[in-house]
């Protein structure tokens, strides 16, 4: 069906709820980025019956309209009264369900609320609940100008079923595809073990920043899922990382190894990436890109891998970091594993190259709150492959792994100075290429800059972003 304004709405009806029923709608809904009849998807609302007999998805899709619905001051009177009384302290500190009410702040001053809900649908104003509406608009204030997630998880005191604690789980993407922002959110609650009774998508204008999506779902725990604060902190921190995440990483903890967790991933597979122009010098057919992150993450060896990854992870855990002998102890236990476990040369190879990255890495900000991608100081020795002829060794280099980008950065003195060098490959092929020269690409024009620089303090430096754009 259509709206009066244009937008095009897909209803489905469907008997049933069962998990991950709506991730896989999701999945098969039109309109996608990649679709040449794209078309942004604008509200949502997802509902399922208390007997689990049946579910209602209603999807809009379409540009929303110039807003022609008058005085906001009239559409949000409710949420506007709500918010005089939270700030004169006239409503206690929780409502008639036991429900904390937000904390007063100046964010809730009676123009910055107009100026808000002149951003918002009359539809999202009128059904929100006060409440809801201004703890939405705390997740807006947080994330407004920038390009990142905010997420708050509270437990349900108005809806049962079955008996069960229920949990709401509200979160702002900032200047996020909504398609991209629902199936990410829905596919790591499906991850978790928790599965979606309700949710609600709108998108709030944020200036010249496009838009911010806000997504509340009402989620249940299954298949013995805790809803405890450490694993909601954990769900909080994946969500946050969801948009940043290559689709490698992606398709390995989301579908491949469910079991694995986002931050192993993806330290896996920027493992993968980083030893692809090192490895392609010994063998270019055996260690093309995809033959490297196929074999590590087989069924058979990707228990190696995920050992790996905890050893990186350990190695820099900031409340206990790994002693050098600890790191040398962990690391000839897990080459004695590899050696008997494994019998493919190649996986071998592969897997005691990851030990050595372990080994070279010198900084990660792997466990830093709010980052958008991971990066890697790296001892410049990890890069050279017994396959080439002797160079000079930069004094440094870095490695930055995100979504649909992978770069390096190349100095060979401390304070260095250079340009950045933008690589967008049109095949898959050509995009293959460019990943085994990347490294030495880099390399090469810093080291060139050097050789211009030997007149002034400044060494020479450069840096290579090989940007994945292709279906784009």
């Amino acid at each position: 069906t259509h709206l009066p304004d244009g937008r095009q709405v897909l209803t489905f009806i469907r008997p049933g709820t069962m998990p991950g029923l709506l991730l896989n709608m999701i999945k098969e809904l039109p309109f996608t980025q990649r679709s040449q009849d794209y078309m942004p998807l604008s509200r949502v609302q997802v509902f399922s019956a208390e007997d689990d007999s049946m579910s209602l998805n209603v999807f809009v899709y379409g540009e929303e309209g110039e807003r022609k619905f008058g005085d906001v001051d009239l559409t949000g009177a409710h949420i506007l009264e709500y918010a005089s009384n939270l700030l004169q302290g006239s409503i206690g500190t929780e409502d008639e369900f036991g429900r904390p009410h937000p904390e007063p702040s100046p964010t809730f001053e009676r123009e910055n609320i107009i100026a808000y809900l002149e951003k918002c649908s009359e539809s999202y104003i009128t059904r929100s609940d006060p409440r809801r509406f201004l703890k939405q608009m705390q997740l807006f204030e947080k994330v407004t100008g920038t390009d990142g997630i905010a997420v708050d998880i509270e437990e349900s005191y108005l809806d049962s079923k079955h008996g069960e604690t229920q949990y709401w789980v509200d979160a702002a993407f900032a200047n996020t595809l909504p398609h991209f922002a629902l199936e990410q959110a829905t596919q790591l609650l499906f991850l978790h073990n928790f599965d979606v009774q309700r949710a609600h998508l709108d998108n709030v204008s944020d200036g010249d920043n496009g838009t911010i999506t806000l997504l509340r779902m009402l989620v249940s725990p299954v298949n013995g899922a805790r809803g405890d604060e450490a694993t909601f902190n954990l769900m909080k921190q994946e969500l946050k990382r969801s948009k940043w995440l290559t689709p490698a990483t992606m398709d390995l903890v989301y579908e491949q190894q469910p079991w694995m967790g986002v931050r192993r991933g993806e330290v896996i597979t920027a493992m993968c990436t980083i030893m692809h122009p090192i490895m392609s010098k010994e063998n270019a057919i055996a260690f093309s890109k995809g033959n490297i992150i196929e074999t590590v993450t087989k069924d058979r060896y990707v228990k190696h891998a995920a050992a790996i990854a905890d050893l990186f992870l350990d190695r820099f855990h900031p409340k206990g970091p790994l002693s050098e002998s600890e790191l040398e102890r962990r690391s000839d236990e897990l080459k004695k594993a590899i050696d008997s476990d494994v019998e493919d040369t190649n996986a071998q190879e592969l897997l005691f190259k990851m030990i050595d990255i372990v080994k070279h890495t010198l900084r990660t900000n792997i466990y830093m709150n709010n980052r958008y991608a991971l990066g890697f100081r790296l001892d410049p020795k990890i890069m050279v492959s017994s396959k080439e002829k002797p160079r000079d060794i930069p004094y440094g280099v870095f490695y930055i792994h995100g979504r649909r980008f992978d770069g390096y950065h190349v100095r060979f003195r401390d304070i260095a100075r250079g340009g950045l060098r933008l690589v967008t490959p049109s095949s898959p092929e050509q995009f293959s290429l460019e990943s085994a020269h990347q490294y030495d690409e880099c390399y090469g024009l810093a080291f060139a800059q050097q050789l211009k620089n030997k007149d002034i303090p400044e060494g020479g430096s450069k840096a290579v972003v090989l940007v994945d754009t292709i279906g784009l």
